[in-house]
């Protein structure tokens, strides 16, 4: 972990910027308890290694744990160093630039980026992208205190990135980073939203279930009832806890969802890592703290498998990442059914909120109270960085997207699927 003091001055800072400090090239990598401090108190380390991310774990875990709530799942020290232990050991170019601001030695920023490729560009993303579904920094800080940290962490990417372009997707508007990026970044074409429930306005399961129309209470039985016909066996919904059943149940549900995509003619750029199961079953799935937890949820009849979620718990908040069921059974409508139980049993659990995640979709409407604004900023470091954002990001992608929307699923198929940035939660 490369420990740079700062000192005044800045030259070449964007519009608007309040005075940043540059950052002195440090020594390479150490792992200073107490780094560096600058004239001001301020200081920067930048992880660049796994190995850095691994000195770091403890006080990363602590800072999570004990400072808000703003905190996301994507963000967090164990889904960070899943990713990184599945992918960063196997050298496929990608490489952490992880940024922790600190003021008098103590830690109060962190924002989690890695260096990439962007085509023939050399690019700096949010580290996990794309498996993590939101990107923001880790912080406490509010008002003038967050823009200095955050002018301080902006200028370690400014002098020490050596990038082309940093593209940072799916940022909500609630996040922190938020007014940072909007004043300094621009805005890419691609805008969604992630739709979420709050369960708080449901005292109760039964409150819950009066959010209900009469129709949609009908739906919900002749499902079951078909089910339950199909198979001979009442249905049960539960999740998986043995270790073995785990990974047992993450492969299957990762083959039944790509079997679903492939007759779509989509396509999932996490799905499609050969890597992807061996990620999620580095995950933890098992405990009650306040760390990330993975949690599987399935429905079955008897012995009989028909649905899974996949989802994690952070900070009271359900995030749904998969669904997935048998790929005979598409036409029984089983995630319906077990959507309703995903979310009393969460309701049940305490969480706060159920996060269907990205993106907005006619089929997560009724299983939503409110949609979040999620947007993508850019910011060119070079001129190739300039070029590639202002027509690709901002005008030759979304053309595409649009175009490629718009073939039959016939077409899409033989042409080996296509990608919208619908990413997991299809």
């Amino acid at each position: 972990m490369t420990s740079y003091p700062i000192i005044h001055g800045l030259e070449g800072a964007p519009k608007g910027f309040s005075g940043a400090a540059p950052i002195l090239s440090g020594a390479g990598e150490k792992s200073s308890d107490v780094p560096d401090s600058g004239l001001d108190g301020w200081g920067v380390d930048i992880v660049t290694s796994l190995a850095g991310m691994e000195r770091l774990e403890a006080e990363w875990r602590c800072f999570e744990q004990t400072h808000g709530d703003n905190v996301h799942a994507f963000q967090s020290v164990d889904w960070c160093l899943a990713w990184g232990r599945t992918f960063l050991e196997r050298d496929d170019g990608v490489t952490p630039f992880i940024i922790a601001v600190r003021r008098a030695g103590r830690l109060v920023l962190l924002w989690p980026l890695m260096r990439c490729r962007l085509g023939p560009l050399r690019a700096l993303s949010w580290f996990s992208d794309p498996f993590s579904q939101y990107g923001d920094v880790l912080t406490a800080l509010e008002g003038a205190s967050l823009e200095v940290a955050m002018e301080r962490a902006f200028q370690a990417i400014r002098d020490h990135g050596r990038v082309d372009i940093v593209r940072l997707r799916h940022v909500r508007d609630d996040a922190r980073a938020a007014p940072f990026l909007e004043t300094f970044f621009r805005r890419a074409a691609w805008q969604d939203g992630a739709p979420w429930m709050d369960l708080t306005q449901f005292p109760s399961v039964e409150a819950y279930e009066k959010r209900y129309t009469k129709e949609q209470r009908r739906r919900r039985k002749r499902i079951r009832k078909s089910l339950e016909k199909t198979f001979g066996e009442k249905l049960t919904f539960g999740f998986v806890s043995a270790g073995e059943e785990i990974c047992e149940n993450i492969e299957r549900l990762v083959e039944e969802k790509r079997a679903w995509l492939t007759a779509k003619g989509l396509m999932s750029r996490p799905l499609a890592s050969p890597r992807f199961v061996e990620f999620l079953s580095r995950l933890p799935a098992d405990g009650e703290g306040e760390g990330l937890r993975m949690v599987i949820s399935c429905m079955r009849a008897g012995k009989h498998r028909i649905s899974w979620e996949l989802g994690f718990r952070f900070k009271r908040r359900h995030y749904g990442y998969i669904t997935a069921h048998e790929r005979t059974l598409t036409r029984s409508s089983p995630m319906r059914l077990h959507m309703d139980l995903s979310q009393k049993q969460a309701l049940c659990d305490g969480m706060d909120v159920f996060d269907l995640l990205v993106p907005v979709a006619d089929h997560k409407k009724s299983w939503s109270s409110a949609v979040e604004p999620v947007r993508e900023y850019f910011l060119p470091l070079t001129m190739a960085g300039r070029i590639l954002g202002e027509s690709y990001l901002c005008h030759f992608r979304p053309l595409l997207r649009r175009t490629v929307e718009r073939l039959p699923r016939g077409l899409r198929v033989k042409a080996g699927g296509w990608r919208p940035d619908m990413n997991l939660h299809l």
